[in-house]
């Protein structure tokens, strides 16, 4: 039985290689959150899968916005605002479990199933051929 909460598939491609791998590391992490859930583990493991996810999400969008800056992307500022919006939110939800104001719940996990989805399949699908026509794959 695939218990997985998020699945990559190759709709979630932006044609780079390096993102797309981040990009797969990051489903991998909220599947490890929502697998701890489901095991009964979620309180225990869930401060440092967050901690980690935060962290890799920062590596990330330091990566993608170095690849637009080097591309000149024509939507850098409005993409690395959406960024910056996401980095506060997941620090929030990080602090405010971490502080007991927030458990893991479906609610949490549907945040960051939808920003992770919603994100790649809007904002990131949008840099892909300019990047690939820049020479990045």
């Amino acid at each position: 039985m695939d218990i997985r909460l998020v699945h990559w598939s190759t709709k979630y491609s932006v044609k780079v290689s390096l993102l797309d791998d981040q990009h797969r590391v990051l489903f991998e992490l909220i599947n490890e959150l929502h697998g701890a859930m489901l095991d009964g583990n979620g309180r225990q493991v869930a401060p440092s899968i967050l901690k980690r996810l935060l962290d890799y999400t920062r590596t990330h969008f330091f990566d993608e916005e170095a690849l637009m800056v080097r591309t000149n992307y024509h939507e850098f500022s409005d993409h690395r605002a959406a960024h910056e919006k996401l980095i506060e939110e997941l620090r929030r939800l990080c602090g405010d479990f971490e502080r007991g104001e927030k458990y893991l719940s479906t609610k949490l996990l549907g945040f960051l199933r939808h920003w992770l989805r919603s994100h790649i399949l809007d904002m990131d699908k949008r840099y892909a051929k300019h990047m690939n026509e820049a020479g990045v794959h």
